[in-house]
């Protein structure tokens, strides 16, 4: 692995193209920091001092941009005229972040603010800026990193109100930001101050405040309705999928603090598409949620996304970042990243070959309360109170009983924000993949609410192939090694698997072996998966196939179960020889190899 070794503060590339100048700036993805990259293109290699250059580079072209200690990305640059950041994941997570989350999880009501106080413009730590809340103050050190402990909650409300956040820098303008949810828990934060960030900045959170209550409302209102080709969930297997590794995301700075409309937005920010999940699923979900809701939020979120990114918005980008498109900014919560976590690369899917546009709006719920004062933009109200639905739109009516008596907010189309927290605190404690399917294919019922548009399955990013047993040939009651490469495209690390195995043979049935049911955790890319398989005394003898699978562990137990999500299977056919007596017990994939 080369070593890229440069002091320079920040990446200003001035790309020569025939219509003019590119711009392309490269800060890292949690802290807003300059980094110092290196750029390749088809076989060239451009390095950065600090100066704006001119490369003669031809757009469109394929790049590669990495930096030290930061995973590489792979982007398509255009001749759009539009100024572009690249935002790079750091390989770990800033150490103040790991400390205070740690902190956090022996505080359940206890809350912080934390982040990084940057020059809008280039990106420089700023030492010194003052940052108050509540009457609370702190000042950022010499990276920037600031961290404000406010009173904590004294209710269990899972929304309790708004918090301003104020905060001065000696030679800028004083920052205001407006709207920060007041939950408990961490809340991160980027201050961009100066450059083109404004001086005061209203953060937006989709399921309270957008006007209309709905994603997909006004950016998707002539998209086509899409036609399911998959099998219904009912087929064990998550269909494979490889989401996008990135996503074009317009904001109205540098920085990638200020979330913009379609039309106002002056910059492309490039970001890995696991890191867009993160920057916005706590400005759509409410996030002191119940974490089912979040980690259901998690993979609508993430599949609007992707879907966009095949269908992009603009020449510009593929999405907004205000609540015209869906909500995207430089904060996260310490609830919402880890609900992420439980579901990387996860998106939805109707015809097996792109993402779904998974639509959502706040209240579903086909009835308009006149007295509640919110925007119900439901063209079709036909199904009634107690129902989810727009027959007019394509989605059949869903009986959705947690909805009943609230009034409609928002378009009504797909997943009902409110209706994921309801579902998960209900007497029934709906796990995600659960409320998923409920409001996306009514739980594979095809006879049902379950056809037109409501036909949306759960992919997988996960991959396996190559399964060997060591030694291939053995005898009953012998322990062999299996193993199997394996691929995640998720772009983040799937850390709560569970690896999976049986042994098959006609007129034997499955074999299993529980208790080898092993957790595992797959990096991004290429690796290899392996575990003991203890091989029953009684078993008959012949020559077997070998399954593996990979279950995530929805129920968190350790245990492969039926309420896990199956996300791959290899078969080897003839893949081992054993002998033995009859035990017929299945473990898995019920279907023959």
């Amino acid at each position: 692995m080369r070593s890229i070794r440069w002091q320079v503060a920040w990446l200003a590339l001035a790309i020569a193209t025939p219509a003019g100048a590119f711009e392309l700036t490269v800060r890292d993805a949690l802290t807003g920091a300059p980094l110092q990259a290196r750029v390749e293109s088809d076989g060239a290699s451009y390095f950065a001092d600090g100066r704006a250059r001119a490369y003669a580079i031809a757009l469109p072209a394929r790049v590669r941009v990495e930096a030290d200690a930061h995973h590489a990305v792979d982007v398509t640059l255009v001749d759009d005229g539009m100024p572009t950041t690249i935002l790079l994941d750091p390989l770990e997570e800033p150490s103040a972040y790991a400390r205070l989350a740690q902190r956090a999880l022996a505080a359940p009501r206890a809350r912080w603010l934390q982040g990084y106080a940057r020059d809008g413009l280039d990106g420089r730590a700023i030492v010194g800026a003052r940052i108050e809340a509540e009457g609370h103050r702190a000042t950022s050190d010499a990276s920037g990193y600031f961290e404000l402990e406010l009173d904590p909650l004294d209710t269990e409300d899972v929304m309790t109100g708004r918090t301003t956040v104020h905060a001065h820098a000696d030679g800028y303008a004083d920052l205001e930001r407006d709207g920060i949810a007041r939950i408990a828990g961490v809340q991160r934060l980027l201050l961009a101050f100066g450059g083109d960030a404004p001086a005061r900045g209203v953060v937006e959170l989709g399921a309270r405040d957008r006007v209309d209550g709905s994603v997909g409302a006004v950016d998707e209102a002539a998209a086509p309705i899409e036609r399911a080709s998959v099998p219904p969930v009912d087929a064990a297997l998550a269909p494979s999928l490889v989401p996008p590794a990135t996503i074009r995301v317009g904001y109205a700075d540098a920085a990638c603090t200020q979330s913009c409309c379609t039309g106002a937005c002056t910059h492309s920010c490039v970001l890995p598409l696991e890191t867009y999940v993160r920057r916005g699923l706590d400005s759509e979900w409410i996030a002191s949620w119940n974490t089912q809701s979040l980690r259901a939020g998690s993979v609508a979120y993430r599949s609007y996304g992707a879907w966009r990114v095949a269908h992009p918005i603009n020449a510009n980008f593929d999405i907004c970042s205000s609540a015209c498109c869906q909500v995207n900014d430089a904060g996260t919560a310490a609830s919402t990243d880890a609900a992420i976590a439980r579901t990387p690369g996860i998106l939805l899917t109707r015809n097996g070959n792109e993402a779904a546009s998974a639509e959502y709006s706040a209240e579903n719920n086909s009835w308009d309360d006149p007295a509640d004062g919110l925007s119900c933009s439901n063209n079709d109200l036909s199904c009634g109170n107690g129902f989810a639905g727009t027959p007019a739109s394509g989605w059949p009516c869903l009986a959705d009983a947690v909805g009943a008596g609230h009034g409609c907010f928002g378009h009504g189309r797909g997943m009902s924000q409110w209706g994921t927290q309801r579902w998960a605190v209900d007497a029934s404690a709906r796990r995600w993949p659960w409320i998923v399917d409920h409001y996306y294919n009514d739980n594979a019922n095809a006879n049902g609410a379950g056809t037109g548009q409501r036909t949306a399955v759960m992919t997988s990013p996960l991959s396996l192939s190559a399964v060997t047993a060591v030694p291939s040939t053995t005898a009953a009651g012998a322990t062999v090694q299996l193993s199997a490469a394996a691929h995640n495209a998720a772009g983040a690390a799937h850390g709560h698997l569970l690896i999976g195995a049986s042994l098959h043979r006609s007129g034997a049935g499955y074999i299993d072996d529980p208790a080898g049911d092993v957790p595992s955790s797959l990096p991004t890319g290429d690796t290899t998966v392996a575990r003991a398989f203890h091989i029953p005394a009684a078993t008959p003898s012949g020559v077997y196939a070998v399954l593996l699978s990979l279950y995530l562990d929805v129920v968190e137990n350790g245990a492969i179960g039926p309420g896990d999500l199956p996300l791959a299977l290899v078969t080897a056919t003839a893949a081992i020889t054993i002998g033995g007596t009859d035990r017929i017990f299945a473990d898995g994939f019920e279907a023959s190899p």
